[in-house]
């Protein structure tokens, strides 16, 4: 199985130093394989485009950008950057993504997060309360507003018939 592996990454590495090799031919002419390997290494090497770029103005190779940007970016798809090794972390909280999930859950917690449960239970009850109080006074309010504009509608009938010619001015 292993062996297998290593084929297949051999036949990948080689499949993308035939396509940088013939994007080199495209763009610059030059059908050189081991120019493409080359390539291709300080690609592998380079964690982002400035540092790709920076290394191939190093050696004297400068290309337009967009071309540098293809080749990086064939070189990443297949080829992982190597990353650089990190520090060993001792701390067990660090290590974990979710560092609330390496609380250590003791007795005391325990009851802590119960008390917290049932606080939010009280809210939650206490604001359906609220929500049920809240839809009351809206009903209020609109029937309140109903009320009034008909009492509006009134005084307005009572003014324009009261001035007979008056309200087509108003019109």
């Amino acid at each position: 199985m292993a062996a297998l592996n290593d084929t297949m990454k051999k036949l990948e590495y080689f499949s993308l130093v035939s396509k940088v090799c013939s994007e080199l031919e495209t763009h610059i002419g030059s059908n050189d394989v081991v120019l493409a390997e080359f390539i291709t290494e300080l690609g592998s090497n380079s964690e982002n485009f400035d540092q790709f770029d920076e290394k191939l103005k190093d050696y004297r190779f400068e290309l337009p950008d967009y071309f540098v940007h293809t080749l990086l970016t064939f070189i990443h798809a297949i080829l992982r950057p190597n990353p650089k090794p990190e520090k060993e972390c001792t701390d067990y909280r660090k290590k974990m993504n979710y560092g609330a999930l390496a609380i250590v859950d003791s007795k005391e917690r325990v009851k802590e997060l119960e008390k917290e449960i049932i606080i939010d239970r009280h809210r939650v009850r206490r604001g359906m309360r609220d929500g049920d109080m809240l839809r009351d006074r809206e009903r209020y309010t609109d029937q309140r507003n109903r009320h009034m504009q008909g009492w509006q509608a009134l005084l307005i009938a009572i003014v324009l018939g009261s001035c007979g010619d008056l309200h087509l001015s108003f019109i």
